[in-house]
């Protein structure tokens, strides 16, 4: 679980500092952000993504390579005809300096402070166009130490690797030589990804420290979800064997017929639950060419008939419902999930059920960014974040229960937000939509003179 993140020169963020800690000892398992359009709760959620891309980058680079080079100019030529978004998947990149907030000259910084069963650690880096300094702070034996420095001074690269972490001397080297040749495009962490990867798991055991196995396995398995990029060569919880990868339909071995049985039987009692007019969830299964085929059914009760509807002729929310689902569940089982925009098309009754139901049963750790304010009225203040900007653009975020006395057991949480106690609401004023319209007729008879 994350315990705080901080920030500099990164997108629309400044200089920012985010508590994730319940108490003192105690890590906050759900936190909502709220703020303003545009104040930038999506980069909060980009700054996880980049400590995802920041580990997996090289192993992906190495994966598009060995793709042969027919494939590759289809997919050039592909991407060229689609939305940039959905083109990432064709041409998969890892560009720093997207994260690099614009016409700024000092470096970007970033340290992510994080719990593992209770030990303590921080993951920091420093970058322009390339990585500057990078270092990982965590249990090295018994004891907390750095297990590695990396950083480049006048154009040397000057390397610290605790040898309680890279325990054989001739694979220490090995690593050291690897730094050389890469570090600065590819972090040490995705350096030693790689290595995860394409060694043998029992020479990874054996020459390598299970702290940091552990650490970067965790950030593997992070599910980070950001609307605009949801489509990733990657996918979200890549490092989790999904029995289904996509819940709704498709096609698996016959030997997983009991894992779409379970989810039927999870999603059954989820809908029914969630929706008054479902009244049964069920695949409907076929055997073609010796694998299953399934679809998900919704039984809704429609003009007094129970018909059975496709989950693909569902509302926008539902769907939108269905694809979180086996992400935010992730949650419940130790994983740590962060979410942009939970509540975008959905009701804001039904995700305020929705959250207010999972947020004490949470065994990891969800991060969500939304709108919805009826959330304020039940959640615990310790759960709300808002991001507030200043007159200057400075922002700043903090839990609700940081604002003290102004919100007592009588004073509703949402009152105080709405008049702006905590910031993070927007503050326009009257919008004169009689002018907008003058201007356009003006405009519409300038334009006419001179064509005249």
């Amino acid at each position: 679980m994350f315990t705080y993140v901080k920030a500099k020169n990164f997108k629309s963020l400044k200089d920012i500092e985010i508590n994730l800690n319940k108490t003192k000892t105690k890590t906050n398992q759900f936190i909502s952000i709220y703020g303003e359009n545009g104040s930038g709760k999506t980069n909060i959620v980009e700054l996880f993504k980049l400590l995802q891309q920041l580990t997996m980058s090289r192993a992906t680079h190495i994966a598009v390579n060995k793709m042969p080079k027919e494939i590759l100019k289809l997919q050039e030529e592909v991407s060229l005809k689609l939305p940039a978004e959905i083109s990432n998947i064709f041409r998969p990149s890892f560009n720093l300096t997207k994260y690099r907030m614009i016409d700024e000259k000092e470096a970007t910084e970033i340290e992510y402070g994080f719990k593992i069963d209770n030990k303590e650690g921080f993951y920091y880096i420093k970058f322009k166009n390339e990585i500057i300094e990078e270092k990982l702070y965590y249990m090295a034996g018994k004891q907390r130490a750095y297990l590695f420095q990396v950083k480049k001074e006048n154009n040397e690269i000057i390397k610290n690797l605790n040898n309680n972490i890279f325990i054989n001397v001739k694979y220490n080297d090995e690593l050291i030589d690897g730094i050389d040749k890469y570090w600065g495009k590819y972090s040490f962490l995705a350096l030693i990804s790689y290595e995860m990867m394409e060694k043998n798991k029992n020479y990874i055991n054996k020459n390598m420290s299970k702290n940091i196995i552990e650490i970067i396995d965790r950030i593997w398995s992070m599910t980070v979800h950001v609307e605009e990029s949801s489509v990733k060569v990657i996918p979200d919880g890549f490092k989790k064997v999904r029995k289904l990868r996509n819940i709704q339909r498709g096609n698996v071995k016959k030997d997983q017929l009991c894992e779409i049985k379970k989810y039927e039987n999870v999603l059954n009692i989820f809908f029914t639950q969630a929706y008054e007019d479902i009244k049964e969830v069920k695949y409907q299964i076929s055997e073609i060419d010796n694998r299953i085929h399934y679809e998900l059914y919704f039984s809704k009760m429609i003009g007094g008939e129970v018909k059975s509807i496709p989950s693909s002729l569902e509302s926008d929310g539902t769907r939108r419902i269905l694809n979180q689902f086996d992400t935010i569940v992730g949650s419940l089982l130790g994983e740590t999930v962060i979410l942009d925009e939970i509540d975008n098309g959905i009701h804001d009754v039904l995700m305020k059920n929705i959250i207010m139901s999972i947020k004490d049963e949470i065994t990891g750790q969800l991060i969500i960014t939304t709108h919805n304010t009826l959330l304020l009225e039940t959640l615990p203040k310790e759960n709300i974040y808002i991001l507030s900007i200043d007159y200057n653009g400075n922002k700043r975020i903090n839990s609700i229960k940081e604002y003290g006395n102004k919100v007592q057991r009588n004073n509703n949480a949402r009152d105080l937000y709405f008049k702006g106690v905590f910031g993070g609401i927007p503050t326009t004023d009257y919008i004169d939509f009689e002018e907008i319209k003058y201007a356009l007729e003006d405009e519409e008879e300038t334009i006419n003179a001179q064509e005249t």
